[in-house]
């Protein structure tokens, strides 16, 4: 069939991608449509039904594919230029991951000094709550999206910050919002105790014996001490330090708390620690993936977290957090834009590579709830863990 005004061409199936229109009608060899001519191929789960053997275009039904060759021109021009949506949120990852750089090397200078004899530094440390604070509340996705990328070599640092930027990220969502920055500042600091357990028994690669647990379960109690001598008052911040690793069935320490007599606070600190410590290296452990973490404690730790505090932090974080990249069932990888709490297994993804592992220079955006015959199906985990923000930044910057 003749169209007048269009031009087509008949080509090999490993044309068609994500964008593509026929100029004629898509069926199955029983004749069952599949895709009306002039329709664009929206889904993975289309694009794969497509380039199926079976398939069959137009009147005659033919094998070859008839390409509407003027909407070819159209996505390769628009493959220059990454989606508005990438390029806004690149532009906003970047600010992000230069305030947690600059918030890790605070924190180490704080905890140096401490380690010199010094008071802490609460004049630095609130300054740091207020640039994560700042971030959280212009673009929580790009700030949140940087706590899944590790750091072995600067552990306590880093998960001091993570622990700052998930707590506050929290309570933002709480009755508790009005007390964010004490509970950001008491997050960041709830690890200061460490300074004076042996770092020997903090890196041990085996369980440690009792005298060792001892020592360990003192950080809570030095931590408020240090931060009573350096001035800090306020009980919102001194509940995070002292009381983070109390547990609602009555199981943690050093009080051994039960309930609602744990501070609130604490309990955003705790699940927020629990979290950040489950999805990092250990010596003692690898990390779990994301989905992994959240999973565990939804179903495992609901008796020693706070329920209402756990759920609202499950929905908040997902079970792919934003710059993950994850492996999909047809062999494509993806890194995560935006999830979902209503539908946490269907986040929106951006394609970064297809099934042969060669990069897909448009970096299409797809919607998983679209998606009915392709899933994710894991995580894509990298020599230093698990790939995310950092590998993120450099697929969009590349892209960009």
């Amino acid at each position: 069939m003749k169209r007048s005004g269009r031009s087509s061409k008949r080509c090999r199936r490993r044309s068609l991608r994500l964008g593509s229109r026929l100029l004629e009608s898509a069926y199955t060899q029983d004749g069952t449509l599949l895709l009306r001519a002039g329709a664009r191929i929206d889904t993975l789960s289309e694009l794969e039904r497509l380039n199926q053997p079976d398939v069959r275009f137009g009147d005659k039904r033919t094998a070859e594919i008839p390409l509407d060759i003027d909407n070819e021109k159209s996505l390769d021009a628009a493959a220059l230029e990454p989606d508005h949506q990438v390029t806004e949120f690149l532009q906003k990852l970047e600010r992000a991951r230069e305030i947690k750089l600059g918030a890790v090397a605070e924190v180490e200078a704080i905890f140096g000094s401490v380690y010199g004899g010094e008071a802490i530094n609460l004049e630095a440390a609130r300054r740091t709550v207020a640039q994560l604070l700042e971030q959280l509340l212009d673009d929580p996705r790009a700030l949140v999206s940087l706590t899944q990328l590790k750091d072995v070599d600067s552990y306590t640092y880093t998960h001091s910050v993570h622990v700052s930027i998930l707590a506050m990220h929290l309570a933002l969502h709480t009755d508790f919002r009005d007390q964010v920055e004490a509970i950001g500042l008491g997050a960041l600091l709830h690890d200061i105790g460490k300074v004076q357990i042996p770092v020997s028994i903090l890196n041990k690669q085996g369980p440690l014996d009792a005298d060792e647990m001892n020592q360990v379960k003192r950080h809570p109690v030095l931590g408020v001490e240090q931060l009573k001598k350096s001035g800090e008052k306020r009980a919102a911040v001194l509940d995070c330090v002292l009381y983070h690793h109390e547990r609602i069935s009555g199981r943690g320490y050093p009080e051994g708390k039960r309930g609602h007599h744990i501070s609130p606070y604490a309990m955003i600190t705790a699940i927020a620690d629990v979290y950040d410590a489950l999805t990092t290296d250990r010596p003692y452990r690898p990390a779990m993936n994301p989905k992994e973490a959240i999973l565990l404690m939804a179903r495992q730790m609901s008796e020693d977290l706070h329920e209402r505090l756990l759920e609202c932090f499950v929905s908040l974080i997902g079970y792919y957090p934003t710059g993950s990249e994850v492996q999909l069932s047809n062999g494509f990888k993806a890194r995560v834009l935006r999830h979902y709490a209503s539908r946490p297994n269907q986040p929106t993804l951006i394609l970064t590579a297809d099934a042969e592992g060669q990069p897909i220079p448009d970096m299409p955006i797809i919607d998983m709830s679209r998606e009915h015959s392709v899933s994710i199906v894991g995580f894509v985990r990298g020599e230093g863990g698990f790939k995310v923000a950092r590998d993120f930044v450099d697929d969009l910057r590349k892209a960009a």
